[in-house]
């Protein structure tokens, strides 16, 4: 499998392409042109991959203006947008080699990929894991992240760089800084290396200039204790982008919330391009640069869907110009319920502040009875080391004009709050993590903002562990859970998950320190399979039947234990489908609203 890397855009003419899913599930390449939008890939392909499971970055645009990208299937294709003449290149891609395919014996590699001959060459290898490979602008020099078993990347990828040589051969490969947890690294224009990395607590950015090999903060006054340069297990991530040596783009992200800013490189200031209305949540794969005075931006704001936008700079008043939103329906703003941020601070040991986004029932068509509360529904997401945006989501407002208040939970452990926040929960994962959801239900029900006995809990993954966590330690609680893809042994899963994540598992449930006669005492004290006798309320369990990162067997294993003894539970087996759950969004969106108007509302 393969996973094709860099920018999106022809740099030479300014064309720029970005990836649509369609109805089908299917990834397509579209390019935004002054004609408008075209799509490029034909139908039957998808641009898209598996490596390391989450996959990402599947496409890439060569010197030549042909796409080079990864398809469903795992093999790579080179396209001609324009049926034209073409020219050789390289282009460079992780490969994964599932030869033996067991955690301890796939292999990777940094390769080169000859556009026109097809040739395949291994220029890097020895390490256990290669994140984003990529050209300097002027094609002599050649960066990447790297970090080995049994470390993560948070606190454990090394940024190299090293020649590139006509041969297509590297040399002088080196580390370019000591501090080991380096994220996002993107070359300017002008050949400066940026990428971001922890200052003082927080993740912040820093440049390496041509010609030098000693890295410098980019220091911002005001945005110290932001985080700059997402740490996400996808290849590909793009959450800043510098346009030129004088400027450059990113989303600032504070308690979970970003905001898009211009950087003035030279002066050290900043400035913020828009408001939170329009853009409040961008992750993973959200810029790219057009030219010195441009740039591509996807994400939401907080009345405003995902939207792909183009940003210019070069006027007194910078504009934001939308070119295409993730919906064709146009929705009235009246609408939307609004949000509201919330910081609730534990009652339970240790003492800590805990963070997260909600927004109340609203519907300007309906009333609900007076003196009546709403339920609410408590949603977790994955990672663990994951964060919640505060951008619009439809599926959140699918509830709440229907009644319901919805809270987005960034537990301990998430990003965008600094690494104390994220680091709390190693050790701790399955305790800290669902002591916050419960923390979050008693306050809004002692504040009488819902109803007693109307609290719901879902999350996906590790938010899916999370909520069986929670309905086996605390199951007087939430009145129902739904579980989607997550996790219920958490020794096997760290047997059985695939090699990214093979020694996450431990990192995140066992204390550092940790005898070995007791490691097995303490996974099955976190594994709700084991407890599963414990929960009193109906819960519901969603799964792909070809998920490889939490295999399906974890929730079927679920399941037969809440079943043999009696207990209220449904299993619904997602055919076909992956850890994500992507050709399933309709399905797995009614089966949720009928799960809580029968376990909720009463």
């Amino acid at each position: 499998m393969w996973n094709v890397l860099t920018y999106c855009l022809k740099r030479q003419s300014g064309r720029a392409f970005y990836l649509e899913t369609k109805e089908t599930g299917n990834s397509c390449i579209v390019e935004i042109s002054k004609d408008g939008l075209k799509d490029r890939l034909p139908p039957e392909y998808s641009a898209s991959n598996t490596v390391y499971e989450y996959g990402g970055a599947a496409f890439d645009v060569m010197l030549d203006g042909r796409l080079m990208f990864s398809n469903k299937d795992n093999t790579v294709h080179v396209l001609d947008p324009d049926r034209g003449n073409v020219q050789s290149a390289w282009v460079l891609a992780v490969e994964e080699d599932h030869e033996h395919d067991t955690p301890e014996q796939v292999k990777n590699y940094v390769v080169a990929i000859n556009g026109d001959t097809g040739k395949v060459k291994r220029i890097v290898s020895g390490a256990d894991f290669y994140y984003t490979p990529q050209f300097s602008p002027d094609g002599t020099k050649v960066a990447w992240l790297e970090w080995d078993h049994p470390y993560l990347p948070f606190n454990a990828a090394k940024l190299v760089w090293c020649d590139w040589l006509p041969n297509a051969e590297v040399d002088n490969v080196q580390v370019l800084d000591d501090y080991e947890g380096a994220v996002e690294p993107r070359w300017g224009p002008d050949g400066t290396l940026y990428y971001g990395r922890e200052i003082n607590g927080y993740r912040q950015l820093f440049r390496t200039n041509p010609g030098k090999d000693t890295p410098s903060w980019i220091r911002l006054e005001g945005l110290e204790n932001s985080e700059l340069g997402q740490i996400t297990w996808w290849q590909g991530s793009q959450t800043y982008c510098p346009l030129s040596k004088k400027h450059l783009i990113a989303a600032a992200v504070t308690h979970g919330a970003a905001k898009l800013v211009l950087i003035d490189l030279e002066e050290f200031s900043w400035s913020q391009l828009a408001e939170p209305t329009t853009l409040s949540d961008m992750t993973f794969d959200a810029m790219a640069r057009l030219s010195n005075c441009s740039a591509l931006v996807i994400g939401s704001g907080t009345v405003t869907s995902q939207t792909l936008y183009r940003i210019h700079i070069d006027e007194e008043s910078p504009r934001i110009e939308a070119i295409r939103k993730s919906s064709d329906e146009e929705f009235d703003s009246a609408l939307y319920s609004r949000l509201e941020v919330v910081c609730v601070s534990s009652k339970r040991a240790p003492p800590r502040d805990i963070y997260g986004f909600l927004w109340m029932p609203h519907n300007p068509r309906f009333r609900a009875p007076e003196g009546t509360l709403p339920p609410l529904i408590i949603s977790a997401h994955g990672g663990p080391t994951g964060c919640a945006g505060p951008g619009l989501k439809l599926r959140t407002q699918f509830f709440t004009s229907r009644g319901y208040a919805f809270f987005y939970i960034n537990y301990t452990g998430s990003t965008g709050h600094g690494r104390e926040y994220r680091e709390s929960l190693f050790g701790n994962w399955g305790i800290t993590d669902v002591d916050d959801a419960v923390e979050c239900a008693e306050y809004f029900v002692s504040r009488g903002r819902v109803k007693p006995g109307g609290v719901g809990i879902t999350g996906t993954s590790a938010g899916g562990y999370e909520v069986l966590q929670a309905m086996t330690r605390h199951p007087k609680t939430f009145t129902s859970g739904l579980c989607v893809c997550g996790v219920s042994n958490v020794k096997e899963l760290g047997e059985s998950t695939h090699k990214l994540e093979s020694k996450y598992i431990a990192a995140l449930a066992i204390p550092q320190g940790t005898p070995d006669d007791l490691i097995d005492v303490i996974y099955f004290k976190r594994s709700p399979l084991f407890h599963a006798s414990h929960i009193e309320k109906p819960l519901m369990l969603i799964h792909g039947t070809k998920d490889t990162v939490v295999p399906i067997e974890q929730s079927r294993s679920m399941a037969r234990a809440i079943k043999q003894r009696g207990g209220d539970v449904e299993l619904v087996e997602a055919e076909g489908e992956g850890h994500t759950l992507n050709g399933i969004a309709k399905m797995w969106l009614e089966h949720e609203e009928r799960w809580w108007g029968k376990t909720l509302v009463k």
